[in-house]
């Protein structure tokens, strides 16, 4: 007789076998139990979790000559043939290679006559999503109204290919991948029954290298078994699936708490040299970082923890090295340099520079600590050392009691004036007596800005040559556009808009310049003048003294917020510019 795989040989033939999947065998069993049989079924989930085998068990279940039972006897001659796959009334289609219309045609014709032994004819449907759109169309009908004593189960991977026609016809299991201990489990159970002795940690390397899958576990331990000899070793079963020692990648994360960049290259050129997949290796790692998490905040004996007992004691020790705001940083550069290797040319490259980033990654500190440090919740006094979260390492050094006083904001842009000539006259009411202009204010005075002093603008008009050239043109180009310029009252020139102002018995001049027209062709007429592209803005004097005043407003009620005041000392900063957000 052919040797049999493990996966074939104990694959499960009730309910109760099938692993991980509780919820959904005990729904199927009360359906059997209530004969509330549903005529189709959607079984997705990824490979290897129990969609088909589930199935089987299923069609057992009903056609049992003891049945309809949750428990198939598993030796009247129907529950071995379905167990064989060659059940004359049970039908296993893969749609992988029989996905056109002429199959689905020919599976009408067969579902419209009873079973020939059975109780139920049924139609299992594998890799269901790559059948043809003809193909689900033509299944439609068949799965709204189908004959009596017949059952339609389609396993899937990729249940959202699936019509929406085909699956409100249907009821839908999801199938999930099975955690690190209920694979550990049955792996050992396995072992058990094959009369061979295995290591702990290499049942272990198994589980984790399987990802949730129990097909591919026992296909890996299956081929661990044929390149051993009399016992399973963890070394061994490492090098044979290319998983990296849990030892390597505990010397990399001490590394990199310690903050030895060095070690850190030197490993992963180690690794590269054995041969080991670095993408792998950066998951494997990826997994290990998870586990120092869990370790931290739920302790070493947590269930939730992916490691075999003997390996935790390890773990518990690592993980006080780092906070969990650490090791939430790190698993945020992890995943993302593993999505950067899958694609990139270098994949070291990537690697390197991704651990490179979790050793620096540990002196930043947080932005709560800052904010509450600005605050006042943490007291910074002469020589305090202000460290990052884990209290390992100083985020910077000594902290002086006294920041040197910070300079007042740099004046606005001066506002569009004629160079080397007096200054044109100003309306009082811009500027009151014996208030200095921005022109002759120093950007780098030492005494710090007054919050209630006003701030003046002041508004040029027609001592400037650029504002009279501009008029020039428009008199050139248009009469009309050269008569609404005419009443301007000023004018200023920063950040790349000018602006227009006009009183506010001319307000028929900003109607009229507002429209997009006019408005470019004064573009036109402002970028020749002033050699650089520009925005027009055309306002009235009362407006425009308006806007001045609440952003002087808001400006002066930033200066006096203690935070803002704490913040410019503490980063010895100049407040530069105010936006008032709840105008936005």
């Amino acid at each position: 007789m052919s040797y049999q795989v493990i996966a074939r040989k104990y694959r499960p033939q009730v309910f109760d076998d099938v692993a991980g999947q509780r919820m959904i065998t005990d729904t199927l069993k009360n359906a059997v139990v209530k004969q509330r049989v549903a005529h189709g079924y959607i079984f997705s989930g990824a490979r290897g979790v129990g969609k088909t085998t589930t199935a089987r068990i299923l069609a057992k279940s009903l056609n049992c000559i003891k049945g309809p039972t949750v428990t198939p006897c598993g030796e009247c001659p129907s529950c071995q043939e379905i167990a064989q796959g060659n059940s004359v009334d049970v039908y296993e289609i893969d749609a992988a290679s029989n996905r056109g219309i002429d199959e689905i045609r020919e599976l009408r014709e067969t579902v419209r006559y009873l079973p020939a032994r059975d109780l139920y004819k049924v139609f299992i449907i594998d890799e269901a999503h790559m059948l043809t759109t003809e193909a689900f169309n033509a299944l439609l009908k068949t799965l709204e109204e189908p004959p009596p004593r017949s059952l339609f189960v389609l396993c899937t991977t990729e249940a959202h290919k699936l019509p929406t026609t085909i699956q409100s016809r249907c009821q839908h299991f999801s199938f999930r991948l099975l955690d690190y201990s209920e694979i550990l489990s049955r792996l050992e159970w396995v072992i058990k029954q094959e009369k061979f002795d295995a290591d702990e940690g290499a049942l272990s390397a198994i589980a984790e290298a399987a990802e949730g899958s129990l097909r591919d576990a026992l296909s890996l331990l299956d081929q661990a078994i044929a390149s051993s000899g009399d016992r399973l070793e963890e070394g061994h079963v490492r090098r044979l699936l290319g998983v990296v020692p849990s030892q390597v990648l505990a010397e990399l994360a001490e590394a990199i708490g310690a903050g030895d960049t060095a070690k850190v290259l030197q490993i992963v050129e180690r690794v590269a040299t054995e041969g080991y997949e670095l993408n792998h290796f950066c998951g494997e790692f990826t997994r290990y970082i998870r586990n120092l998490t869990v370790a931290k905040s739920c302790g070493a004996e947590s269930p939730l923890l992916q490691l075999p007992p003997s390996g935790r004691g390890l773990l518990s020790r690592l993980c006080e090295q780092f906070s969990e705001e650490d090791l939430a940083r790190f698993f945020q550069i992890l995943v993302r340099t593993e999505s950067e290797m899958r694609y990139a040319l270098n994949p070291r490259f990537h690697l390197e520079l991704g651990l490179i980033r979790m050793v620096h990654a540990g002196k930043l500190a947080s932005l709560e600590s800052l904010l509450a440090e600005l605050r006042g919740s943490l007291p910074v006094g002469a020589g305090k050392q202000v460290s990052r979260s884990s209290g390992n390492q100083p985020l910077s050094g000594p902290v002086p009691e006294k920041r040197p006083q910070y300079a007042p904001r740099s004046a606005p842009p001066a506002l569009v004036q004629q160079p080397e000539r007096p200054r044109s006259p100003v309306k009082s009411a811009e500027r009151p007596e014996g208030t200095p202009s921005k022109a002759d204010s120093a950007p780098a005075s030492p005494a710090p800005p007054a919050s209630s002093a006003a701030r003046p603008v002041t508004v040029e008009t027609s001592g400037d040559p650029r504002l009279s050239k501009i008029k020039t043109l428009a008199f050139g180009q248009s009469k009309l556009l050269s008569s609404c310029l005419e009443p301007v009252s000023g004018w200023r020139f920063e950040d790349g808009e000018v602006r227009f102002i006009f009183p506010k018995s001319d307000s028929w001049a900003v109607d009229f310049l507002s429209a997009s027209e006019q408005q470019e062709k004064l573009q036109a007429l402002c970028a020749e003048v002033l050699g650089q592209p520009v925005r027009i803005c055309v306002t009235l004097d009362s407006e425009e003294k308006s806007g001045l005043k609440n952003r002087r407003s808001v400006r002066e009620r930033a200066e006096d917020d203690e935070g803002v005041e704490a913040l410019v000392k503490k980063f010895r900063c100049t407040l530069v510019d105010v936006v008032d957000l709840s105008r936005e």
